[in-house]
């Protein structure tokens, strides 16, 4: 089917529909132009006239562009679900065009059932004695001690002295971000004068408890986060500080690090790109990071994909498209990348949405991390908070979350907490607590914990059978082994790690 001779940008295809509260709708449509390329857009328009962007997609010619959206809506209605290209001098083809509502049991049922595949693994202990005999009854107990998918926080400097954040942190997280004692203008906020002191603090106390830590940032591309001193250098000088803040950062922490972010929110903004004068300055740094530390991946982070789609700087196939124009950059094709998405939710979460964004950036096969999700304060961010945490981990794409509620003793206080104005967040505040000033759990915490709780293998017990083999399913992650019989004089314990597969893994252990 084909839109032509179009006078409006929404001359094109449109479908009435009933949608209701109780249902969550995906949708998606291949979508080709006559000439050139183009964005996309769905609409969703509601009774009162007003429209709301449910997806985009970049369309060209010559090939099919898929578009993947989603919704869900406050109230029953009436409404139009249509498409909009700003362009009218291009044809639009759509093809293969499909609509479907989920129940919310049957959006969850989608969820446990894609946990159960992606995120765990039977596993079979086989017990013998030292000549091979199967052991029958034999005790077994499993625990895991650490998670293959990273649930981590964002965190400050407090964390270096403060045992209690210590504590609190140490027993939740896997892994860490710092707030802002990595970045440059951290470390050098005046020219030739570095200080890692802090961060060098902190990325020693997270080494000794275990925790990864994710390297945030080495650039920021936006003109207000870069100091002063470096925006009044020549575009030539501009070069060299930051070539140098790059090799002082990388090679300083490389080997402590599991990902860095290389040009931080790069798609929105475009500072080294300006002031050097050349476009593909950022895809030059990811070069240089990876000549420095080639075996630690590179993130892109940006924000606005799952919570604004409404976007149009960092749709998800323009965040592929800048996937390919970094890895165009001569010397670049083979770089280690992932996919780092912000999670800013300063509005009510659309999960409808975040799958389809999800589902598109997965196709390329680069692992999806969260890496600051935080939420609008108010009586419902528990709620939010949990809604897209299952959404995320059940998404087979993504490797990691991270946790944006880094804890400062004035960020969290009694009067952050009391302040009910949620649309005016109160200087010095912070946007998302998970406890209060003595690390007494809020509701956000207290979902957090219970997910950290549910996602884990804890405990388990059983005894082998006349085969001498204990069976059982479990999260993926790294686990200790207890096991003990009559004919064994001790418990004897042992540690293997559960990666992933649809076969069974075989633990063989003997007295």
């Amino acid at each position: 089917m084909a839109a032509y001779d179009r006078k409006m940008p929404n001359d094109s295809f449109s479908y009435n529909l009933y949608v209701e509260k109780e249902f969550l709708y995906t949708f998606s449509a291949w979508f080709q132009l006559n000439k050139g390329k183009e964005i996309i857009s769905a609409y969703l328009k509601h009774g009162d006239g007003t429209s709301t962007i449910v997806g985009s997609v970049i369309a060209k010619y010559g090939c099919w562009s898929m578009l993947k959206g989603g919704f869900q809506m406050q109230e029953d209605m009436n409404a139009q679900l249509y498409f909009m290209s700003n362009n009218t001098e291009v044809e639009l083809w759509i093809d293969n065009a499909s609509l479907e509502a989920f129940t919310k049991a049957e959006w969850r049922d989608q969820q446990y059932e894609s946990i159960n595949k992606v995120r765990k693994q039977k596993v079979r202990i086989h017990v013998t004695s030292q000549d091979g005999l199967k052991l029958e009854g034999a005790k077994v107990t499993l625990d895991q001690t650490r998670p293959r998918f990273h649930i981590g926080g964002g965190t400050t400097s407090s964390i270096i002295d403060n045992k209690a954040y210590q504590d609190y942190f140490v027993k939740r997280f896997t892994a860490a971000t710092f707030d802002n004692e990595m970045k440059w203008y951290y470390t050098e906020a005046h020219q030739g004068l570095e200080n890692y002191t802090v961060p060098d603090a902190m990325v020693s106390f997270f080494k000794q408890n275990g925790i990864a830590v994710r390297g945030h940032t080495i650039l920021w591309a936006s003109v207000n986060m870069n100091q002063q001193w470096v925006k009044a250098l020549a575009p030539r000088d501009v070069l060299k500080a930051a070539v140098r803040r790059v090799g002082s950062v990388v090679s300083r922490y490389s080997g402590d690090i599991i990902g860095w972010d290389v040009v931080n929110e790069n798609m929105h903004n475009s500072f080294y790109e300006d002031k050097i004068g050349r476009p593909d300055a950022s895809a030059m740094f990811y070069q240089i990071v990876r000549a420095l530390d080639p075996q630690t991946p590179l993130f892109l982070n940006e924000y606005n994909i799952l919570a604004h789609p409404t976007d149009m700087k960092v749709i998800p196939s323009k965040y592929v498209e800048k996937i390919r124009e970094i890895r165009a950059f001569p010397g670049n094709k083979d770089l280690v990348l992932r996919i780092g998405l912000q999670g800013h939710f300063f509005f009510k979460p659309n999960v409808s949405h975040i799958r389809a964004s999800l589902d598109v950036l997965g196709a390329t096969n680069l692992s999806i991390w969260l890496t600051e999700m935080d939420f609008k304060r108010g009586p419902t961010q528990h709620a939010e908070f949990e809604e897209v945490m299952r959404e995320v981990f059940s998404h087979p794409a993504v490797e990691g979350i991270i946790v944006w509620a880094g804890w400062k003793p004035t960020s969290c206080s009694d009067k952050c907490l009391s302040d009910k104005n949620y649309d005016v967040l109160p200087k010095g505040c912070s946007m998302m607590c998970l406890t209060d000033i003595n690390f007494k759990n809020l509701p956000t915490g207290d979902a957090l914990d219970k997910l950290v709780k549910e996602w884990k293998t804890v405990n388990v017990t059983g005894f082998t059978d006349k085969e001498g083999v204990f069976e059982h399913e479990v999260f993926l992650g790294e686990y200790s082994l207890s096991y003990s019989h009559p004919s064994i004089p001790r418990t004897i314990k042992t540690v293997f790690n559960v990666t992933g597969g649809r076969e069974p893994l075989d633990v063989r252990v003997s007295s």
